[in-house]
């Protein structure tokens, strides 16, 4: 049997960890990307099908647990859901969308999630994002933005976390960004 690793198998997340500040990996998730216009005939039948509703721009349907898809752009939504169940909605995605104008990706080998909370995690976000998420990422709301350098998906579910979502190419920078930006609050 293959063993899973994540692309930040093995940092001390540890080390990262404060009174004010912590993060941990998400691990065990999949990431499928759905790229399908709202409005297209028979969408809302099939994604009824699939158990999944399309948010409005910058929302979040669903929940992490199940399926949360975040909405990227008019026409890409991406889905995180228990990787345990990523190859079967793969394939009961395909089936319901099939002969509609739509396209479903897996991308799970492609990202790295992040949790992070504490006081000082808008503090933290700051020093590396140019969005004020301390003032427009409500809960329930999802953006794309730049984290220091690196490309990210940044969202809340509720009022005590804030997930960061990166490729796994990026994971390291982000994470010796994490430890950088957050050395005051250890």
């Amino acid at each position: 049997m293959a063993k899973f690793e994540t692309a930040l198998e093995g940092h001390d997340f540890n080390a990262l960890a404060g009174n004010g500040f912590q993060v941990s990996e998400e691990r065990n998730y999949g990431y499928v990307v759905l790229r399908i216009r709202p409005n297209t005939a028979g969408a809302a039948e099939a994604l009824t099908q699939l158990g999944i509703q399309l948010p409005n721009a910058l929302g979040i349907t669903g929940a992490l647990d199940t399926k949360l898809v975040k909405w990227l752009s008019p026409d890409e939504y991406l889905i995180t859901l228990p990787l345990s169940q990523k190859d079967a909605f793969i394939k009961d995605a395909k089936a319901a969308l099939h002969g509609i104008f739509a396209a479903v990706v897996d991308n799970s080998g492609g990202y790295s999630l992040l949790k992070l909370s504490g006081e000082h995690v808008y503090e933290v976000l700051a020093k590396n994002c140019v969005y004020d998420c301390s003032k427009f990422l409500s809960e329930g709301k999802v953006i794309s933005t730049l984290f220091s350098k690196a490309a990210a998906v940044i969202y809340r579910i509720d009022a005590n976390n804030v997930y960061l979502m990166v490729r796994w190419s990026f994971a390291d920078y982000v994470f010796q960004a994490l430890a950088i930006s957050s050395r005051e609050f250890r």
